[in-house]
């Protein structure tokens, strides 16, 4: 072989085209077609990839467990980068017992993730058995601590996303939500983006019942949904919590939204009966509806502007 022809076969394989050499654009139509596991693997692949992966992984992230959301939470919740880049939230109802019951760590076992007795354990076996579809994830194993501990995702967890992602264009909860505590005290100073502490932030106990610590429900997360400047749509399904109020902020103050749906939420729609002169009949809530956000607010009085 001659050194010349040599050189052309190096010249030829050095001139190949690379992934990071693509268009951003031919990229990200690229990763749209890739499952968030493999772009997960891109992040680490090549610094010259990372953005992109990220783009397409942050654009509408998709949550095996309350753990995976936690760690999303804690991600964006302390980097505007990734913050950024969050236009679409969707939290479908996921059953904490049902994750316990396949032995998968939630939100409780990230929370504690630094004290080694309560942080999870490794992957469960039988998520190891071959299977027709063998599992190939690293998805951490419940702690046995937290067995018989089932609360739902506090709501500190999506207010910290909801104050960090501005640029969310798309909102849907059909996830239970649970209470939590506001702490206003020096002696926990905060390192989120929305510069909050909630109880659910702290694997360490805080003294309950003082003048510093306010207990706050779900549609607290209300005010940080109606300041989302470009926010287009909402779905907020089975959500009890959820108020005519509520409903009226969200209608009267996103000034971009365009449609809505609000049904099965608000505490009358859970199959409750109004007993009337000897006759059963349901409760209806007026606000319950899906449509666009001019035909739902033609059926409201104004609401409170903020």
């Amino acid at each position: 072989m001659s050194v010349s022809s040599t050189a052309d076969e190096a010249m030829e394989f050095t001139s190949r085209p690379m992934l990071e050499d693509v268009a951003s654009e031919v990229k990200d139509h690229i990763f749209s077609y890739l499952p968030q596991e493999t772009l997960c693997c891109l992040l680490l692949a090549s610094p010259a990839l990372n953005d992109a992966a990220a783009m397409r992984l942050y654009h509408s992230p998709k949550f095996r467990s309350t753990y995976r959301f936690a760690q999303f939470v804690t991600t964006v919740s302390h980097s505007r980068h990734y913050a950024d880049m969050v236009r679409v939230l969707k939290l479908s109802d996921r059953k904490e017992a049902e994750d316990r019951a396949n032995g998968l760590a939630s939100w409780w076992e990230w929370k504690y993730r630094d004290i080694a007795l309560y942080a999870a354990q490794a992957p469960p076996k039988h998520l190891l058995l071959p299977k027709k579809q063998p599992y190939t994830g690293t998805h951490p194993g419940a702690n046995y601590l937290f067995n018989k501990t089932h609360i739902a995702v506090p709501v500190g967890f999506v207010v910290h996303v909801l104050a960090a992602c501005r640029n969310i264009r798309q909102v849907k909860l059909n996830f239970t939500l649970t209470n939590d505590d506001l702490i206003e005290s020096p002696n926990y100073p905060s390192s989120a983006i929305s510069g909050l502490v909630f109880g659910s932030d702290l694997a360490r106990s805080w003294t309950q019942g003082s003048a510093d610590v306010e207990s706050v429900q779900p549609n607290f997360l209300v005010r940080h949904l109606t300041s989302l400047l470009k926010l287009e749509k909402v779905q907020i399904h089975n959500a009890p919590w959820l108020t005519g109020e509520d409903v009226q902020g969200i209608l009267w103050n996103c000034l971009r939204l365009t449609n809505v749906d609000f049904r099965d939420s608000g505490m009358p729609m859970r199959d409750q009966a109004l007993v009337v002169s000897g006759k059963t009949a349901k409760w209806e809530v007026p606000w319950a509806m899906k449509g666009s956000k001019t035909a739902c607010a033609a059926t409201l009085p104004a609401g409170p502007t903020s």
